[in-house]
């Protein structure tokens, strides 16, 4: 295995970049696909992708974080690893593709199970891949990463649309992935053929299986939080809302793709480094959050002000009932941020039964409330998700604050430029936004004014206050100009 590490920053170009690649294709196939189907076909693969997505936690088993922050990795236990992975993935596939039907009956419409069927698929695949990604991961080969994750993404952004278009309804976006899932595995097998399993075995499985069972708690309790909307509001309010809803998350669920996972990515593998070879990851910490909320925290305040123009941009106004959805999920979305990397610091730092307790408790809070809410309507939903991300951000920070580097009150001075940025991102699009009329007048031209103003409000305030992401951005166009010289030099 390699025993040079690229460099964080490094690192990080190549994971954006493969975010950015990505998002190109997958952004299109929304937007076309959206214009397509209808919010009844969006919600039947939105409600299936919820189920499938809560199986695929156990279907890891936390195999992927062990292998990253393991600090004495033996050949034997890539090979327990991946054999755990195996028997775990292969019975929940058979689990899933038994239950579809049950689960198509219980939903009221059997495209739910069609599409869990097609799923399973996916599950007898990913073995065959995750082990060398984490592998990849834990080496941060994020340029190797960057051409497989791409690729897929690609490839499945093509057939999702493809398919859409000859009629294949919901089931485009089932079998996109699955193909999607294939040619992952077998960018592995081109790109990552060093880290291939080479025999399966069950040695020292005592040591991986309670890491596993702490992280598939953590992650169950996770993902069974963030898919809760979307099987609630399927069941208790039907299908369309789950579409609407989803439509509604999707400038959310975009940006965590792109930028949130793109950063975490790097974050994981680095936090455990510097706490396997430094004992710094706290610092570390505390500067990804400060980048974090730089970025994210301008982009959430402006997508909720331009709710309107951007769902009737990219949707049409067939999805018009996914405005007041966008603009609470946006709104919980900036508190979210400050905790989107914390259960990634406490796994990294060997801290896992933390991480798993928080999310245990904050997770259930968060379904109960969902339901609670879904007795209202689907906008209640939305905006219930505010009060979920003020209950988890309370949860984990008091644990964090056992770090005197993390205490509350050097937390919020350190977030303070993020919050002057963000303040002054929102000024012309506030502006754009109460001025009456101005919008249903001129959607393009107003959210394009919308936009300037915003990036120009960011760069001023990000100079003011001297944001250390404005520092990355000059330093990234110095580094791109000295390039550009030598070949023109040479």
């Amino acid at each position: 295995m390699p025993t040079a590490r690229p460099s964080i920053r490094k690192s990080l170009v190549f994971s954006f970049a493969q975010r950015y690649t990505s998002f190109v294709f997958i952004f299109a196939s929304v937007v076309i696909v959206s214009r397509l189907l209808t919010p009844q076909e969006i919600g039947v693969f939105s409600v299936a992708m919820g189920l499938a997505s809560l199986a695929n936690m156990l279907r890891t088993f936390g195999i992927s974080d062990y292998l990253v922050q393991e600090k004495n990795l033996t050949g034997q236990g890539v090979r327990t690893s991946f054999t755990i992975n195996l028997l775990f993935a292969w019975a929940l596939a058979i689990i899933l593709f038994c239950a579809s039907w049950s689960v198509g009956q219980f939903f009221a419409d059997a495209g739910v199970g069609r599409v869990m069927r097609v799923q399973s698929g996916s599950f007898f695949l990913v073995p065959f891949g995750i082990t060398a990604m984490a592998l990849m991961k834990r080496n941060m080969e994020f340029a190797t990463l960057y051409k497989i994750n791409a690729g897929s993404s690609i490839v499945g952004s093509i057939v999702t649309v493809a398919l859409a278009y000859i009629g294949f309804s919901y089931m485009s976006m089932a079998w996109a992935g699955l193909t999607q899932m294939f040619v992952m595995v077998i960018g592995c097998a081109i790109w990552g053929r060093q880290y291939r399993v080479r025999g399966l075995s069950l040695t020292g499985w005592q040591r991986i299986l309670p890491f596993g069972a702490k992280m598939t708690a953590s992650d169950i309790a996770a993902q069974l939080g963030d898919q809760s909307a979307n099987v609630v509001i399927g069941k208790m309010l039907g299908l369309a809302d789950a579409g609407f809803y989803s439509r509604g998350y999707g400038a959310v669920n975009i940006f965590r793709e792109r930028v949130v996972d793109a950063i975490g990515a790097v974050a994981f593998p680095a936090f455990a480094a510097e706490h396997r070879e430094q004992g710094t990851a706290p610092s570390l910490f505390m500067r990804t959050l400060l980048y974090l909320t730089g970025i994210s925290w301008p982009f959430f305040a402006f997508s909720a002000l331009m709710a309107f123009p951007m769902i009737r941009i990219m949707f049409g106004n067939q999805w018009d009932a996914a405005i007041p959805l966008m603009r609470w999920l946006c709104v919980a979305a900036i508190v979210g941020t400050l905790i989107y990397q914390c259960n990634h610091f406490f796994v990294a730092i060997g801290r896992v039964g933390s991480a798993t307790v928080v999310e245990l408790q904050y997770q259930a809070i968060r379904v109960a409330i969902t339901i609670a809410a879904a007795l209202w309507s689907v906008e209640a939903v939305a905006a219930a998700q505010v009060l979920a991300y003020v209950i988890a951000t309370v949860l984990y920070y008091r644990k964090i604050a056992d770090f005197d580097e993390l205490a509350i009150n050097r937390c919020a001075k350190v977030l303070l430029p993020s919050a002057i940025v963000t303040l002054a991102t929102c000024l012309v699009p506030a502006l754009v936004v109460f001025w009456p009329g101005f919008l249903s007048r001129h959607l393009y031209s107003g959210f394009a004014a919308a936009g300037v103003g915003a990036a120009a409000g960011w760069l001023l305030a990000a100079a003011l206050v001297q944001h250390p992401l404005l520092q990355e951005i000059q330093a990234a166009f110095a580094r791109t100009r000295d390039y550009l010289r030598e070949l023109r030099n040479a």
